[in-house]
């Protein structure tokens, strides 16, 4: 009998210990902090009673130790997901507060993670409508802002070409970056619409990693360096993908000119 209950134990622990790791592993994924990774899959282990818990998260893996028992996982896919932090930061509270139990808890986490979030129209469309926004900052009229907004249309539409390959992330800004400054360009040969410059800047602002970059720098100041510094050369190696994608446009499209010159 006393085996069964020591067993039970053991199962029923290695359940949680799990569960601790997904809600580690959903925060790191969609945007967190590595602070609040730790701090979110800590309330959950404390309210599940786990005793002598340590927990050690980068961008790339996440460390969860208690006692003798040590899960790891590794971090494949990042992205930005503020709905899917609120909920299992909401789980994460509940658990502590008793009003959630494991099995409640597993399928609210599973269902988080299954939720595909924003219909890619929907982001294609709020997509377009930041870039034309961006665009008038930087001194377009109405028909720059309507020229952007096709152009962001069209590179968020593209995006999903990339979602499942390796290294997509980069390619994906650079095909955005190379998009942005071809058809900009072409438009403007077409009709000449205004200040392509300002078609351009807007087109790329929604590429760009400014939260990446901003989370870089709250893991430094919180003391996590190593996290803050992988996330600073994530940002920037975005940044530099995009920057190349509009050079390579803008050579491309200046020698089609010269050509047809």
């Amino acid at each position: 009998m006393q085996a069964m209950e020591a067993t039970a134990d053991h199962g029923k622990q290695t359940r949680e210990i799990r569960l601790v790791c997904r809600a580690a592993q959903l925060v790191l994924e969609n945007g967190g902090e590595t602070y609040r990774v730790e701090e979110t899959a800590l309330r959950i282990a404390e309210g599940f009673r786990l005793q002598d818990v340590n927990i050690v998260a980068f961008p790339t893996s996440i460390f969860v130790s208690v006692g003798r028992h040590t899960d790891i996982r590794r971090i494949t896919r990042r992205g930005t997901n503020t709905t899917r932090l609120a909920i299992v930061n909401d789980i994460s509270r509940r658990i502590v507060r008793g009003e959630l139990d494991i099995d409640g808890a597993e399928r609210e986490l599973e269902a988080a993670a299954a939720d595909s979030g924003w219909h890619q129209a929907t982001l294609i469309l709020a997509f377009g409508a930041a870039a034309a926004s961006f665009s008038l900052l930087f001194g377009g009229t109405m028909g720059v802002l309507l020229i952007t907004f096709l152009i962001g249309m069209l590179v968020q539409a593209v995006q999903p070409l990339f979602s499942n390959i390796s290294m997509g992330a980069l390619f994906g800004n650079f095909t955005g970056g190379f998009l942005t400054a071809v058809l900009a360009q072409a438009a403007a040969l077409l009709v000449p619409y205004g200040n392509v410059n300002a078609a351009i800047i807007g087109g790329i602002m929604p590429l760009l990693s400014g939260l990446l970059m901003t989370t870089a720098v709250r893991d430094t100041m919180y003391g996590d360096l190593i996290s803050g510094i992988a996330r600073a050369v994530d940002a920037l190696l975005i940044a530099g993908s995009v920057a190349l994608g509009v050079y390579s446009g803008l050579k491309l499209m200046a020698m089609l000119a010269g050509g047809m010159l």
